[in-house]
């Protein structure tokens, strides 16, 4: 054996880890690419702005703003999801796993950015649940870090563009309300008046008016998003439920597994009925919907 292929194994061999996440980004990015010209049946649905439409007028101001860059406004958002899904697994292997685990890190970033739950949501369907995440991601270890001012500001972009995230956060804190003080209750309803202001200023900025703008933020509990009606059925609430908050909770399992407070076989059950429930609503024609 040439001596340097020799030195090239003895350096595969100390960066093991690094390899492994550098593959795993390519592939990743790879698989991204490819989704990112294949376009979901209801896209159209989920990306106009017809009345009663559930998503928010942050993320409309969004899409609006995408349609100043050269590139098809669906493919802006479907990158933006999924860039975001490389920064939520890196945040994801630092909240999960201690600081001096590296295998773990590895391992949590892998199938993170590898899980068909994210890769379902994000560039395949044009979610941006994970850029949302990602700033809740982001706002969780600045609190942790003792930051409680600094998290203020992500979690009130991540709780605007996806409002439904504005319920985790509240989950949160009542999960932590012995540990919470004074500074942080005020850092609470801060991200609170944080969060309705730019609703309502993104509604102004569109043209829609300040009380749609807040409308655009409480939609989601009660409307279906194709075509704006009133959700009656409680299994058709149910299944838009899991539709919103699936990508958080296949997310937040994972975290709480990797933890061990939760065990993993309920994590793996969390993310295939999410899965599930995701892939029947993206691919309805292939299961007979």
């Amino acid at each position: 054996m040439l001596k340097a292929e020799k030195k090239l194994l003895l350096w595969a061999e100390r960066h093991m880890l690094l390899l492994t996440v550098l593959m795993a980004a390519a592939l990743g990015l790879y698989l991204r690419r490819a989704a990112v010209w294949w376009t979901a049946p209801d896209a159209g649905a989920l990306f106009d702005r017809h009345e009663n439409n559930i998503q928010s007028s942050f993320y409309h101001l969004v899409v609006y703003a995408a349609q100043y860059l050269p590139a098809l406004p669906l493919h802006t958002v479907k990158w933006l999801a999924g860039g975001a899904d490389y920064v939520v697994a890196l945040l994801f292997a630092a909240i999960a796993c201690g600081q001096k685990e590296k295998l773990k890190h590895t391992f949590c970033f892998v199938v993170c950015l590898l899980s068909p739950v994210v890769y379902l949501r994000g560039i395949c369907w044009g979610q941006i649940d994970s850029v949302a995440f990602a700033f809740l991601l982001g706002a969780y270890l600045l609190w942790e870090k003792g930051k409680n001012f600094g998290a203020v500001f992500p979690a009130i972009l991540g709780a605007a563009l996806y409002p439904g995230y504005f319920l985790v956060i509240f989950g949160w804190m009542l999960s932590r309300r012995k540990a919470f003080g004074r500074g942080d209750r005020l850092c609470f309803w801060g991200m609170a008046v944080g969060g309705i202001f730019v609703l309502g200023t993104a509604g102004v900025f569109l043209g829609e008016g300040w009380m749609k703008g807040l409308a655009s933020g409480i939609r989601w509990i009660s409307y279906e998003p194709y075509q704006g009606v009133m959700l009656q059925e409680p299994l058709a609430w149910g299944k838009q439920m899991v539709n919103v908050f699936g990508y958080g909770a296949a997310m937040l399992s994972g975290i709480e597994a990797c933890r061990h407070r939760i065990p993993y076989a309920a994590a793996l059950l969390t993310h295939l009925a999410v899965l599930l429930v995701y892939g029947s609503l993206l691919f309805p024609a292939a299961i007979g919907i």
